[in-house]
This record gives C-alpha cells, structure tokens and sequence, in this order.
C-alpha cells in the first residue's frame, strides 16, 4: 500500500470519522472503499447525459419528434432574417 496525506475540512472529518466508527472498519478503510466504488463506476457519457434530458420538457407543438428539422429550419430562419 501506499500511504498518503489528505486534508478535509473539520466537517468531512467529522463525517467519515463516525461513517467509519458505525461501520466498523478504520477511516482509511472508509476511503479506500470509497474509491474503489469511484473506480467502478464508469464515468458519464455524453450520450447518458443527453438521454437524461429525454422527456424533460414540454412543448404545445405535437409533432416535433417526427418534424424537428422542418421546426429548426423554421426557427433559424426566423432567428436569421
């Protein structure tokens, strides 16, 4: 292992101090399972983050899915005359 030196803020500290004391375990424990959660997790796509935006807002026109580029080329061409 490798040991190193971090600092926290008084309440970080304070928080991983009880975390680790209720799970029975050492506060560097803590934090190496911490980061071993980190490095399993992949990080975010693009497409993930994009697909998190489907069905998140609202519009009166009801066929923009099956038309958005004729409703694009409409808004450009407005926003460009």
């Amino acid at each position: 292992m490798v040991r190193t030196q971090i600092s926290l803020t008084e309440q970080q500290h304070a928080f991983l101090k009880e975390t680790a004391t209720q799970s029975g375990v050492s506060l560097s424990e803590l934090i190496r399972r911490a980061v071993d959660g980190m490095m399993c997790q992949p990080e975010p796509s693009v497409t993930a983050a994009a697909r998190s935006l489907i069905g998140a807002f609202q519009s009166d026109v009801a066929d923009v899915s099956k038309r958005h580029d004729e409703h694009l080329a409409n808004i450009y061409g407005r926003l460009n005359e």
